[in-house]
């Protein structure tokens, strides 16, 4: 096995508020009370992992009864997964299911705060795909790794920095809450991460382009716009999916070939890796007419297909496509 390990952003203050009951008031007060609770939770998990574990029951039927958007996001992402045809029943237990995914997620987060590196990689249970992410840095054109919301960011730095060569830059948004970013920053500081902060404007860009030229590793999520971001519709599951474009333009810009990798949690807790077949952006550049680009329809095919296999497991507690975003929206 080698330790390589998908990557995805942990959870913000603005998925605590969607777990809160909603209440008429004001967002300030609804974020205070996210990042307090947040910052409890962490804690809790650092210090007492298996009490933050055996809580995992109870505290998510408790979100999903008293949350109403919470309630909306996954049941609509569940009908999708399953299909008209599926019972109130089925549907339900999965979106409880992915909340449990999400609420093992957080747990991460909080323990991965006390642990080592090598802690960290010792947490991959296998990979898949490896000589794919062999293939792809044999170019020595860079490297840009896209994933979806599953797994554990932590132990993925932890792991892609041990066979990494060259600098690796984590693509992502700072949070609202500052305490919470100070010590996202400190950890990855840790494990030898370098942060390329999308605040920062158009020149972060710039910085990436030049950071994949000099044959270094970018890390962006693909499955979701950042908020204040573009993207661009695909089809996704017989609706529409918002995806970022940047991994693309940071392709054809660079050269640079995109590993889609992918994490799936274990029954006993570990993490079991999947790693894509590069896409050659600039090779299906000339077939781009009039809508997304084929490297972007490419990786929405990949990302389907994981999703699919894995529904429970993609951490997302809103609406992931754009028909039922719209139709939750009409309803809360």
């Amino acid at each position: 096995m080698k330790p390589l390990q998908g990557v995805a952003t942990v959870p913000t203050t603005r998925a605590a508020e969607a777990a809160l009951p909603n209440a008429p008031s004001a967002g300030g007060v609804r974020a205070g009370a996210a990042a307090f609770w947040l910052t409890l939770f962490f804690f809790a998990a650092q210090h007492a992992p298996r009490l933050v574990t055996a809580l995992r029951r109870p505290f998510c039927r408790g979100v999903f009864f008293v949350s109403r958007a919470v309630r909306a996001g996954t049941t609509a992402n569940a009908r999708r997964f399953l299909g008209p045809g599926a019972s109130d029943t089925q549907v339900n237990a999965l979106a409880r299911r992915t909340l449990g995914s999400f609420y093992l997620f957080c747990c991460d987060v909080g323990r991965s705060f006390g642990l080592s590196r090598e802690q960290l990689t010792a947490l991959i249970d296998s990979d898949e795909g490896y000589d794919h992410y062999l293939a792809a840095r044999a170019a020595g054109k860079g490297l840009i790794v896209v994933t979806a919301h599953m797994g554990s960011f932590e132990v993925g730095m932890a792991a892609l920095r041990r066979v990494e060569r060259n600098a690796i830059h984590v693509v992502f948004k700072r949070d609202p809450f500052a305490r919470f970013e100070q010590q996202r920053s400190a950890l990855r500081a840790r494990l030898g991460v370098e942060e390329a902060p999308v605040d920062d404007g158009w020149t972060i860009w710039v910085r990436l382009r030049d950071a994949l030229l000099n044959d270094d590793a970018v890390v962006l999520q693909g499955d979701r716009v950042m908020p204040g971001q573009k993207g661009e519709l695909v089809p996704f599951l017989g609706g529409t999916l918002l995806l970022p474009g940047g991994p693309v333009k940071l392709a054809l810009a660079t050269g640079a070939p995109i590993v889609p990798i992918f994490s799936v949690r274990m029954p006993d807790g570990k993490v079991k890796l999947f790693i894509e077949p590069p896409i050659d952006a600039a090779a299906t550049e000339g077939a781009a007419r009039g809508g997304p680009h084929p490297a972007l329809l490419k990786w929405a095919s990949v990302l389907e297909r994981y999703v699919k296999a894995y529904p429970d497991q993609w951490l997302l507690l809103q609406p992931a496509l754009v028909e039922d975003a719209a139709a939750v929206k009409s309803h809360i």
